[in-house]
């Protein structure tokens, strides 16, 4: 299994963003596995949790980047749960490396 590029993107069962940023310290951050529903790294490739309560670690599962439902999640996050941030519009950057470290700097925790 590939680790993760950062920034990583971490979404739960309603949609709700977070952003790590030292997928290393992850086992620090997230208690259990089945936290997040999807998650995708700073390539845009799909990442999963995994290993007991207390030793979460996160892997690249698929090479391929899914930029299409990536910003598909991002694009609901802001719809729905980014209440308080201006504009409530996800950035715009075309390329998919650029779009993320965009999310991940633009984040503002609800």
């Amino acid at each position: 299994m590939t680790d993760p590029a950062d920034p990583v993107l971490l979404f739960d069962a309603d949609g709700r963003m977070f952003i790590l940023h030292e997928p290393a310290v992850v086992d620090e951050l997230i208690d259990s596995a089945d936290e997040f529903v999807k998650g995708y790294d700073g390539r845009g490739r799909p990442v999963r949790a995994f290993g007991e309560p207390g030793r979460v670690s996160l892997a690249v599962v698929a090479p391929e980047a899914q930029g299409d439902e990536l910003r598909a999640r991002v694009a609901r996050y802001y719809s729905i749960f980014a209440a308080r941030h201006p504009t409530r519009i996800p950035p715009q950057e075309a390329d998919l490396v650029t779009f993320i470290r965009a999310v991940a700097d633009d984040w503002i925790e609800e």
